[in-house]
C-alpha cells in the first residue's frame, strides 16, 4: 500500500514539474539566454545514458515510476518485413535501445516546428544489424524500403539509394524514439496516443507534441518530401522492403510461380450443397479471374482488396487477390442463399480440408458467405496496447462489404507451399498455399490472421459425401460396382502360390476413405493427380484419383519381395511390366510435372468410373453457372473405363508415354530369385561374410550375415549411380542392396549420433557424415536415390532384373569381366547432392560416433537462470490410479542422453534444443505395463490449453520422428531453446530476442508440419494407458528430480 501510494504521489509531483516547466520556458523566445542546439555537434553523445529513451525512463531515475519505461512501450515492435528481406524480424523498443551503435542524434524540422530528434539511423538498421543467424539480411533484389504506420498505411518510401546517400550526407533518415527542444529545456521519448480525443497520455509533454509514438519517422522533408504522404512526422511500426519489380498476384502470370507444382495443385469441391464432386486446379481457378486494363472486370468471381488481419501477437494489413467464395461455389452448382431459404443458408456449413487431412477449425454458413457486410476492415486504435484493457468503438471500424476470398496471392506475389520451396520469399511469408482462405474481421478483436486457412485441398458444402467412390456415393448405378473384385494372385521364386486373394473395389476405396483409417495411411495410400493418357491415340490429362500400387501390394497384400513381374489384365487385355518398373515415380510430361505414382483409379474427375460410356451413372459433362461470357460452361467428366483401371505415368519427363489399361479385373505378380543376391553356385560361399553395425551412437551392436541382409527383400532397391571416376569421368552403374539408415534405426540410433567410421576389409578406414547416409537425392526422374550396402550390379541398362553379385576381387570365381562385379561382397554407395556418387568397396562395418552435446541451457547466463526451478510434471494414468514425476527445467535440461538439436521448419522457428518426449516417457516410466501402446499423449499450457499429440502423429510419429516435405524425421521434443538462446516466458522478458524468436517458453513443445501440436508455455504432459492396475503403491519420490 505504501508503494502504491508513493507512486501516486511521485507521479503527481512529475506532472506538476512537466506542468511548471510548461509555463516557465516552452520556447527559445521565450528566455533568450538558452542555447540554440541546431548546429551542435552530436557526435559525442554518450547514448547509453540518453534521457531520450525509453529504457532509461526519459531521465526520471525512479525506474518504477511511470511514464516511459513500461512494458506497453519498450516490448512494442517494429518489425522489418518484406519480399527483399531473408527473414522478418520484429524488434522490440528495449531491443533498439539497448544498441548504441547505429543511434544519432540530429535536428529535424516538419510542420510542428524544429526540433532534436534520437534514433536508429535506418541505414545503420538495413545494413548493418546482422547479429546472430537471425539478423536482418536484404536480399539482393531489394530496391525500395515502404514505411508504415501502427495500421500499416504506408507513411513515406525510399529507395535503398536515397537511405543510403541521405546517411552518407550526414542527413540519416531515423527511426526516432525520442524529441527534444532546441533549447534543451525539454526532453523525452515518445509515447502513445491518448484512449479519448482531447486526452493526453502519461508522459506527454506539451512542448514536445510527443504522443504518436513510441516510434517515429523522421528525415529531411526539403530533401525527401516529395516521397512523403503529408508533412509531419509520424509514427513507424512496419518497415516493408520492396524488390524493383513484383511478379503479381497469378501463378499462372510469374516465370517462378507458373510451375506444375502449383498450377496444378488440385482443390477438390464436394459436399451435400454441391450435390457431386468437381476437382479444379489453380490454373482453372486463376482462370476464373478477368483483368481488364483497370484490373478485375466487375460482375465476375474476382475480387482484390487490403484486408485488416491480426491474430494473438500483433495486427497487420496485407493486400490479396483471389476469389469471391460465395460466387465461386454458386458457380459450381450450389444454391444462393436466397434460393436456399434463411434456415437451410444457416445450416449449411462450408469446411475446409487441410493437405494433411486435417480440417479448420474455421467455418461458414452459406448465409455468411452470401453477406460480406459481416466482415469488416479495423485499424487498431493507439491507445490499444495488447493488455486486454482497451474497449473499441464504432470508430475503429474503417468500413465493411469484405468478402471471404479464396486467395492464390498476397502483396503481388502468389503464394508457395512449402516454407522451402524456391519460390518462397521469407520476408513476406507466403507460404501456406498455393491457395488460402482469406476474410475480414468479425469484430475488433477477431484474431481472422490466426484463423487464415493454409494448404488447403479440400472445401466441402454441408455434409460430406463421397460422390467420388462407389462405395459411399448415393448413386445406387455407381454403388453396385463397388461389389466388383480384383483378383490378385502371387507366385513365389518356388512356383508356390503365397497369396491368392479378391478385393472389392469397395475395399480398395476403403484404403483410402474407411473409416477406421488414420489420416498417416490414408496419406500414404491415397493418389489424386493429373495424369496424362491416350484417347484415340492423342494424350490428353484428366484428374484421376484411386491406390498407389506400391502401397496396395506391399502394404496391404504384404507381398514378400520386390523382384518380380507384375502382369494387369481385363480379360481382354493386358499389361506386363517388372515391380521394379512399376514402383518408380514418373511423370505428365505435357505439364512437365513429376513424381507421379502408378495407381489403380477408382475415380475420374471426381466422379466413380463405370464401366463404359452410356451405362448408368456415366456422365459426360457436368452443368457450370457462369458470371461471365468468358467463364467455362460445362465441367468435362467421361468417367469410363472402371469400375477400376491401372494408371501409369509417363517414363520420360519429356515425352508422353502414359498408359491406361481399364476395368482391371486380374493381378498376377510371379516373384523371381533376386539376381544379385549371393544366393547360389560360387556365390553362395560369401553368405556367411558379416557387416557390423557398432558405436556409441547406436543402442546395440548388430552383426548382419549377408544371408541376412539379402533377405530383407522388402526394403531392398535397386539404383541407378552416377559415379566419379579416378580419372575424373562419370559412369553410370545400377547397383542392388539395402538402405543402410533404416539398418541404424532398427538399431537404435542415438539422439546425438554423428559421423560414421566405415572400414573395409583392408583395414582401411573413411568417415562420412551421418547426414549423407541419411539423406534422398533426387536422380534426374525424380525417384529418390539414397546410401545403400550393395550386394550385386546391374547387367542390362534396359533390364531392372539383370545383376550379378559382387565378388571380394576380380580374381574371385564368379567375377565377370563385362560387369565390373568385384568390390564386395558389399560395397557402400553414397549419393552426392551434384548427383555423382560415391562408393566405398569390401566394406565389412560402420562405426556410428556419439557426439559430446553443448547445450543451449538456461544456464548460459544469469539472465535465464530465474527459469531453471520451472516446474513440469509428468503423469501416468489408467482406470485405476496416477503417477506423477515432478521436474525442474534444471532437471530436464541435464538429461544429455535425451537431448535433441535439430532444424524445424514448423512457425519457422529454425534451429531448436530439447528433449525427445518419447525417450523422456520411457526413461521415466517404461516399467509401467501398457505404456508402450498408450492411449494418449496430452500435452498442457500454463492457460489451460492442451493437445492430444498422439492423435495426430500416432505412436510412429514419437518413436520414429515426424516427417518435413523431404521426409526427413524430426524427433517430438520438449523445447527449451531456440536458434541458441533459452526459452523465456514473453516478449517483455530481458532475455528476449527478436532475433530467436524465444518466447513461448520456458518449455513448448515443438512438432513437425504442425502448428497447433507445437503447445508454448508447456508444463504438463498426461499419458493415459489401459488397464486397471494399481501403480500407486510406486514411491511419490521417484518421481521427483
Amino acid at each position: 500500500m505504501r508503494k502504491r501510494q508513493l507512486m501516486i504521489v511521485m507521479t503527481l509531483l512529475l506532472i506538476l514539474a512537466l506542468l511548471a516547466g510548461c509555463v516557465g520556458s516552452d520556447t527559445k523566445e521565450s528566455n533568450p539566454t538558452l542555447t540554440d542546439l541546431s548546429d551542435t555537434d552530436f557526435s559525442n553523445v554518450d547514448f547509453s545514458t540518453s534521457v531520450f529513451k525509453h529504457v532509461n525512463n526519459g531521465g526520471v531515475t525512479d525506474n518504477d515510476i511511470l511514464p516511459y519505461n513500461v512494458d506497453v512501450i519498450t516490448g512494442a515492435t517494429m518489425t522489418v518485413e518484406g519480399p527483399a528481406v531473408v527473414t522478418s524480424i520484429p524488434l522490440s523498443v528495449r531491443e533498439l535501445e539497448n544498441r548504441n551503435a547505429g543511434l544519432v542524434r540530429g535536428v529535424y524540422t516538419d510542420t510542428a516546428g524544429t526540433r532534436v530528434y534520437e534514433g536508429m539511423n535506418l541505414a545503420y538498421l538495413l545494413y548493418e544489424m546482422t547479429d546472430g543467424d537471425n539478423g536482418i539480411f536484404l536480399t539482393d533484389t531489394a530496391y525500395r524500403v515502404e514505411l508504415k504506420n501502427h495500421n500499416r498505411a504506408p507513411v513515406a518510401s525510399f529507395t535503398l539509394d536515397e537511405i543510403l546517400k541521405a546517411s552518407t550526407d550526414g542527413r540519416p533518415i531515423l527511426l526516432a524514439y525520442g524529441v527534444g527542444t532546441l533549447d534543451g529545456t525539454f526532453s523525452a521519448p515518445f509515447v502513445f496516443d491518448a484512449l479519448a480525443e482531447g486526452e493526453h497520455s502519461l508522459g506527454y509533454v506539451p512542448e514536445l507534441d510527443n504522443e504518436d509514438g513510441c516510434i517515429r519517422l523522421v528525415y529531411d522533408m526539403e530533401k525527401y518530401g516529395i516521397s512523403a504522404s503529408g508533412a509531419t512526422f509520424t509514427n513507424v511500426a512496419y518497415i516493408y522492403v520492396r524488390e524493383e519489380e513484383e511478379p503479381g498476384f497469378k501463378h499462372t502470370e510469374a516465370e517462378e510461380f507458373d510451375v506444375s507444382r502449383y498450377t496444378d495443385y488440385i482443390i477438390t469441391f464436394r459436399g451435400a450443397g454441391l450435390g457431386y464432386e468437381i476437382d479444379l486446379t489453380v490454373r482453372q481457378l486463376e482462370d476464373l479471374v478477368v483483368h481488364g486494363p483497370d484490373g478485375i472486370i466487375p460482375g465476375g468471381m474476382g475480387y482484390a482488396d487490403d484486408y485488416s488481419l491480426a491474430n494473438n501477437a500483433y495486427w497487420y494489413v496485407n493486400s490479396f487477390e483471389g476469389l469471391d467464395l460465395y460466387k465461386l461455389l454458386m458457380y459450381l452448382g450450389m444454391e444462393s442463399a436466397e434460393d436456399m431459404g434463411l434456415q437451410k443458408a444457416r445450416t449449411t456449413l462450408v469446411h475446409f480440408i487441410a493437405a494433411d487431412g486435417v480440417p479448420s477449425s474455421e467455418t461458414f454458413s452459406v448465409d455468411t458467405l452470401s453477406s460480406p457486410d459481416v466482415f469488416g476492415f479495423y485499424n487498431r486504435n493507439a491507445a490499444d496496447h495488447g493488455d486486454g484493457s482497451y474497449i473499441p468503438t464504432n470508430a475503429d471500424l474503417e468500413d465493411t462489404g469484405y468478402p471471404v476470398l479464396l486467395a492464390y496471392g498476397v502483396n503481388r506475389y502468389p503464394y508457395t507451399i512449402q516454407k522451402t520451396d524456391p519460390a518462397y520469399v521469407s520476408g513476406l511469408s507466403n507460404s501456406g498455399g498455393p491457395l488460402r482462405v482469406v476474410f475480414g474481421k468479425t469484430q475488433y478483436n477477431h484474431a481472422n490472421g490466426s484463423n487464415q486457412v493454409q494448404y488447403l485441398s479440400e472445401l466441402l458444402v454441408g455434409e460430406d459425401i463421397l460422390y467420388n467412390t462407389h462405395q459411399y456415393t448415393p448413386d445406387q448405378a455407381l454403388h453396385a460396382l463397388a461389389d466388383e473384385t480384383i483378383a490378385v494372385r502371387v507366385q513365389g521364386e518356388d512356383g508356390r502360390v503365397l497369396i491368392n486373394q479378391n478385393i472389392t473395389v469397395g475395399e480398395l476405396e476403403d484404403l483410402v476413405y474407411g473409416a477406421m483409417i488414420s489420416r498417416e495411411n490414408k496419406k500414404a495410400a491415397r493418389r489424386k493427380d493429373s495424369y496424362e493418357i491416350p484417347v484415340n491415340n492423342v494424350y490428353e490429362t484428366h484428374i484421376f484419383e484411386g491406390v498407389s500400387l506400391e502401397y496396395l501390394l506391399m502394404e496391404t497384400m504384404r507381398l514378400p519381395g520386390m523382384n518380380g513381374v507384375a502382369t494387369f489384365s481385363n480379360g481382354e487385355d493386358q499389361l506386363t511390366l517388372p515391380l521394379d518398373d512399376l514402383f518408380r515415380l514418373g511423370y505428365n510430361a505435357d505439364l512437365e510435372r513429376g513424381n507421379m505414382s502408378a495407381i489403380l483409379a477408382f475415380a475420374k474427375n471426381g466422379t466413380p468410373l463405370t464401366v463404359k460410356a452410356g451405362d448408368a451413372g456415366y456422365i459426360q459433362e457436368r452443368k457450370l453457372y457462369p458470371f461471365l461470357d468468358s467463364d467455362p460452361e460445362v465441367y468435362p467428366v467421361n468417367n469410363c473405363g472402371g469400375p477400376v483401371a491401372l494408371i501409369l505415368p509417363s517414363s520420360s519427363p519429356v515425352e508422353s508415354s502414359g498408359k491406361i489399361l481399364s476395368s482391371v479385373k486380374e493381378i498376377e505378380i510371379t516373384l523371381i530369385p533376386d539376381a544379385y543376391a549371393h544366393l547360389d553356385g560360387v556365390y553362395s560361399l560369401s553368405r556367411n561374410e558379416k557387416i557390423i553395425l557398432e558405436g556409441p551412437g547406436l543402442e546395440e551392436e548388430r552383426s548382419l550375415t549377408l544371408e541376412a541382409l539379402e533377405g530383407r527383400q522388402r526394403l531392398a532397391r535397386t539404383f541407378d549411380f552416377t559415379l566419379l571416376m579416378e580419372d575424373g569421368s562419370l559412369k553410370t552403374a545400377r547397383y542392388r542392396g539395402i538402405p543402410v539408415y533404416p539398418l541404424f534405426i532398427q538399431s537404435g540410433i542415438k539422439n546425438n549420433a554423428g559421423d560414421v567410421a566405415i572400414r573395409t576389409a583392408g583395414g582401411e578406414s573413411v568417415t562420412v557424415s551421418l547426414s549423407s547416409l541419411k539423406r534422398n537425392i533426387k536422380d534426374e526422374g525424380g525417384n529418390d536415390l539414397c546410401a545403400i550396402l550393395a550386394y550385386g550390379i546391374g547387367t542390362d541398362e534396359h533390364d531392372r532384373l539383370a545383376g550379378l553379385p559382387l565378388t571380394a576381387s576380380s580374381d574371385d570365381p564368379g567375377y565377370v569381366a563385362s560387369a565390373k562385379n568385384d568390390g564386395g561382397p558389399l560395397a557402400l554407395l553414397i549419393p552426392n547432392e551434384d548427383g555423382t556418387a560415391k562408393r566405398i568397396e569390401h566394406v565389412v562395418s560402420l562405426e556410428v560416433s556419439a557426439r559430446e552435446i553443448d547445450t543451449w541451457s538456461h544456464r548460459m547466463s544469469d539472465v535465464f537462470e530465474e527459469f531453471l526451478e520451472a516446474p513440469f510434471t509428468l503423469t501416468v494414468r489408467n482406470d485405476a490410479s496416477e503417477w506423477h514425476g515432478d521436474y525442474t527445467l534444471d532437471a530436464l535440461e541435464n538429461m544429455k542422453n535425451l537431448i535433441v538439436r535439430d532444424d524445424y521448419t514448423v512457425l519457422d522457428l529454425g534451429e531448436c534444443e530439447g528433449v525427445d518426449i518419447w525417450k523422456l516417457i520411457l526413461q521415466e516410466v517404461g516399467w509401467m505395463p501398457g505404456i508402450d501402446d498408450p492411449i494418449s499423449i496430452t500435452a498442457y499450457a500454463s492457460d489451460g490449453y492442451k493437445n492430444d499429440l498422439l492423435s495426430v502423429f500416432s505412436m510412429d510419429g514419437f518413436r520414429l520422428g515426424v516427417p518435413n516435405e523431404y521426409g526427413d524425421n524430426k524427433p517430438l521434443i520438449l523445447c527449451y531453446a531456440i536458434n541458441g538462446y533459452p526459452l523465456v516466458d514473453n516478449e517483455n522478458h530481458e532475455g528476449y530476442t527478436g532475433l530467436a524468436g524465444n518466447a513461448g517458453g520456458p518449455l513448448r513443445i515443438v512438432a513437425e508440419t504442425n502448428q497447433g501440436a507445437s503447445v508454448k508455455h508447456c508444463m504438463k504432459i498426461v499419458v493415459t494407458i489401459k488397464g486397471s492396475e494399481n501403480f500407486n503403491s510406486v514411491d511419490q519420490n521417484e518421481g521427483d528430480k
